[in-house]
C-alpha cells in the first residue's frame, strides 16, 4: 500500500510540475507578445497610415516577377532560404521530369542503364529533402542565422501539425513572434489569428486588429483582405470596402470577388468597382507568366 501511495504521489507531483512548466512557458510567450505589442505594434500604428497604398511586392528570384507571397503563390525553400513562385517551382519539376523521360526512352533503346536526375531546388540546385526530418533540420539551420521565413515556416508546422510535428500552439506563437521581430509581415497576421481564436492566448480583438493592421501596412495582401472581411462581419462595411479596394488594386483576386459581390448587393458602386478593376488587371498581369498559368491550370484539374 505504501508503494502504491508513493507512486500516486510521484505521478501527481509530476503532473503538477508539468502544468507549472506549461504555465511558465505560456506566461513567457505572452510576455514577449505583450512587449511586441507595446513597443512596436502600437508605435507603428500611431505613425502609419492604415489605408496607404501597400509597398512593392517581393519578386521571385528566378523569374523576377512580383509575388503575393507564401502561401498564396509561392513556396519557401528550406535549403537556401529563397521564396520561389509556384510557377518556377513547377517548371523546375517539369524540366527534370522531361529529362528523366528522355533518359528512360534512351535506356529502352540502348539497354544501357540510365542515371535519373534527382529533383533539386530550382534556385540553389541542392537535392530536395528526403523527408520531413531533413526538411526540419534544414529549416532549423536557417533559423540559426535569423532567417525570418524559416521561423515563420516552422511556426506554421507547429501550428498546423505539418512536417510530422505535433500541434503546439506555444511553439508556433514563439516562432511567429521571432519572425515578426525580424520584420516579416505574415508573422504579424499569424499572431493576430491567435488573438482572434481564444486558444493559446486570451481572445483580444483589439490586439487581433492591431497585429493584422501592421501586417497589412507592411504589405500582406492576405492580412488586408482578412481584415476587411472581419470589419464587414462587424458591420463596418465602409471600412471593409476600403481594405478590399486596396488589396484588390494590388492584385488580390479574393478581394476583387468580394467587391463584385457587394456591387450585386448594391452596397458598392459600379463606377467604384470599375476604378478598382483597372489597377487590379495591371497588378494581376504583372504577376503572370507562362509557367504560373500552367501551374494554375494544373491545380484546377
Amino acid at each position: 500500500m505504501g508503494k502504491k501511495k508513493g507512486k500516486k504521489k510521484a505521478k501527481k507531483e509530476q503532473r503538477a510540475a508539468e502544468k507549472a512548466a506549461e504555465k511558465a512557458a505560456a506566461d513567457a510567450v505572452a510576455a514577449k507578445l505583450d512587449d511586441l505589442f507595446t513597443t512596436r505594434v502600437k508605435n507603428e500604428l500611431d505613425t502609419s497610415d492604415l489605408f496607404a497604398p501597400p509597398p512593392p511586392k517581393e519578386e521571385c528570384p528566378l523569374c523576377f516577377l512580383p509575388m503575393i507571397g507564401p502561401p498564396d503563390d509561392s513556396r519557401y525553400m528550406e535549403c537556401c532560404g529563397k521564396v520561389i513562385c509556384f510557377g518556377c517551382s513547377m517548371e523546375n519539376k517539369r524540366i527534370i521530369a522531361n529529362i528523366n523521360a528522355k533518359r528512360m526512352e534512351e535506356e529502352k533503346q540502348t539497354g544501357i542503364k540510365a542515371i535519373m536526375m534527382e529533383e533539386t531546388c530550382a534556385f540553389c540546385r541542392e537535392p530536395v529533402a528526403a523527408g520531413c526530418e531533413e526538411m526540419m533540420l534544414r529549416a532549423e539551420k536557417r533559423m540559426a542565422i535569423n532567417d525570418p521565413f524559416a521561423c515563420y515556416h516552422v511556426g506554421g508546422c507547429y501550428g498546423d501539425g505539418r512536417w510530422g510535428r505535433q500541434v503546439d500552439g506555444l511553439k508556433a506563437l514563439d516562432l511567429f513572434h521571432r519572425a515578426a521581430e525580424l520584420g516579416l509581415p505574415g508573422a504579424f497576421a499569424e499572431i493576430g489569428r491567435y488573438y482572434e481564436r481564444d486558444t493559446v492566448v486570451r481572445k483580444d480583438l483589439a490586439k487581433f486588429r492591431a497585429f493584422f493592421a501592421i501586417a497589412a501596412i507592411k504589405g500582406s495582401l492576405y492580412a488586408r483582405d482578412y481584415l476587411g472581411t472581419f470589419e464587414y462581419r462587424q458591420g463596418n462595411t465602409d471600412i471593409a470596402l476600403r481594405h478590399w479596394r486596396l488589396s484588390a488594386a494590388a492584385g488580390y483576386q479574393d478581394s476583387l470577388e468580394r467587391l463584385r459581390a457587394e456591387v450585386m448587393k448594391g452596397k458598392f458602386g459600379a463606377d467604384e468597382y470599375a476604378s478598382t478593376l483597372q489597377p487590379f488587371l495591371t497588378s494581376y498581369g504583372e504577376m503572370k507568366s507562362e509557367a504560373r498559368v500552367r501551374f494554375e491550370k494544373q491545380i484546377e484539374t
